[in-house]
């Protein structure tokens, strides 16, 4: 086929393809875009990293600070971070994510101070049985003698 013959079809034919940018949404309620983190209740703990296939997600710590590092060319969208994350800190977006025309441009990279893990509530206290009069408190054999109760007053006749 003569090339000019091509080219002429080809412009004969019109645009055949989206133009930039393109506006298509996703209709899948399934569809797992880029991830994100909520810096104010992250605790550091690298879970995510630790399971990452593909190390998308990097932790790197220096005494009481940490940077948490995103870089969605890496990312497999396999969502395992999100389930291995026990805060609850991570969530994959439900849209596309934007145009970007240099690698790298979506990477997020977070630097935030490590937090200490909540305080396990204590457990309440026990309330301790109060001892009638007529029993013992303390056990025989325990280190402190044992308590004997005090005898009844005598009852006097009425006359």
């Amino acid at each position: 086929m003569n090339i000019f013959r091509l080219i002429f079809d080809n412009l004969r034919r019109g645009t055949v393809s989206f133009p930039l940018p393109h506006k298509h949404q996703c209709t899948s309620g399934q569809y797992r875009g880029l991830i994100c983190n909520d810096e104010t209740r992250c605790i550091g703990c690298s879970a995510c990293a630790y399971a990452c296939p593909t190390a998308a997600i990097e932790v790197t710590r220096s005494g009481d600070t940490y940077s948490w590092a995103y870089d969605p060319g890496k990312c497999t969208f396999c969502g395992r971070c999100i389930e291995r994350c026990k805060p609850n800190t991570l969530t994959m977006l439900s849209e596309l994510p934007p145009l970007y025309a240099h690698q790298g441009e979506l990477s997020t990279v977070l630097k935030m101070v490590r937090k200490k893990p909540a305080p396990r509530p204590a457990a309440p206290a026990a309330a301790k049985p109060t001892a009638p009069a007529t029993v013992a408190a303390a056990t025989p054999g325990a280190g402190a003698p044992p308590v004997v109760p005090a005898p009844a007053p005598a009852e006097q006749p009425v006359s």
